[in-house]
């Protein structure tokens, strides 16, 4: 009995992203199946959704709506067609809501809850020209487009923000793209979500409704020379302490020892460090494992070509990093 209901506290209290990942994509359903020449050959495509339960109301030619899956290059390798859109819309458009869980220059790596069905992770390409930087383990709605097999995230806004605005609620927020992500500026309080410090912020700036008037203010009372304000004691005054404007190793990673290429180095943040002479034997590796690292991590480039993954936890740096070295 306790096990029993051990379970349904975690269950209850367990907190899933009820995201939908959408792929709209023109074709035409018919009894044979879903054909689209914009859809990849080697893609394999399942009727679900309304489009299983009520066939003849989608049938025909139009834009549909398909649930993706692709493998861990971003490739298109599974779409599920659900529905049939009654107002059509202008080219196909790749819309997807999810946690980030990793980011770089090249990839966005989304974990995705489906209404229906279990989480599945999906990797958007990152089209030329959107390289602004977005936050791990955040809430995003990608959108993009379908490209040689490939799903390109174009711009992207927060799903906390974007959901306010289509309810009505506030206008739609600034879209992120380019180099610039506009949601991150003047973000420096902890405690509170992003959305609701937002939120506070908007309401802070509106201008007080005209109350009732009052009884005018009384004048201030001047005083009288040579009296002013009291002495503030300059103990209690908190200045920031003075840092060099240049660290003396910006730009360059921590040193590895002599005659190393490679190698964990660091005393918080630590570093995976690897040297351009690894780069073309071991970078391919480190790439294809970094979704899988399950601590919050960033990628660093250097100018003299090295690479680096850092990270704050030591343990989980070296037990990824085995797992990189096995191959």
């Amino acid at each position: 009995m306790e096990e029993a209901r051990e379970e349904r506290k975690e269950k209850t209290g367990a907190r899933h992203p009820a995201h939908q990942a959408t792929l709209f994509l023109e074709g035409r359903l018919g009894e044979e199946g879903f054909q689209s020449p914009r859809l990849p050959e080697e893609c394999r495509v399942a009727v679900a959704g309304y489009a299983l339960s009520q066939p003849e109301e989608h049938r025909g030619e139009g834009v549909f709506t398909l649930w993706p899956r692709t493998d861990e290059e971003g490739r298109l390798t599974e779409a599920h067609v659900a529905l049939k859109l009654k107002r059509p819309m202008e080219g196909p458009e790749l819309v997807v809501h999810g946690v980030l869980l990793h980011a770089d220059r090249r990839r966005l790596v989304v974990v995705v809850q489906p209404k229906s069905g279990e989480a599945f992770r999906i990797v958007l390409g990152r089209a030329r020209g959107f390289t602004a930087f977005l936050e791990p383990r955040r809430t995003y709605r990608f959108e993009g487009a379908l490209r040689g097999g490939r799903l390109l995230a174009e711009r992207a806004f927060p799903l906390g923000k974007w959901v306010l605005a289509r309810k009505g609620g506030r206008p739609l927020p600034e879209p992120i793209e380019g180099d610039r992500n506009s949601h991150l500026e003047g973000r420096r309080g902890k405690g509170a979500a992003p959305e609701e410090a937002e939120g506070r912020r908007e309401e802070a700036q509106r201008p007080a409704p005209p109350g009732p008037e009052g009884p005018p203010k009384p004048p201030k009372e001047a005083r009288p020379p040579g009296e002013g304000r009291p002495r503030r004691d300059p103990v209690r005054v908190w200045r920031a302490p003075e840092e060099e404007e240049a660290p003396g190793g910006l730009g360059l990673p921590p040193p590895l020892p002599k005659g190393q290429v490679m190698g964990l180095v660091g005393e918080g943040p630590y570093y995976l460090v690897l040297r351009p002479e690894a780069l073309a034997l071991w970078w391919p590796k480190v790439e294809r494992l970094l979704p899988e690292f399950p601590r919050r991590h960033e990628v660093r480039w250097y100018p003299d070509g090295s690479r680096a993954v850092v990270a704050w936890d030591l343990e989980a740096l070296k037990v990824w990093y085995k797992r990189v070295l096995r191959g």
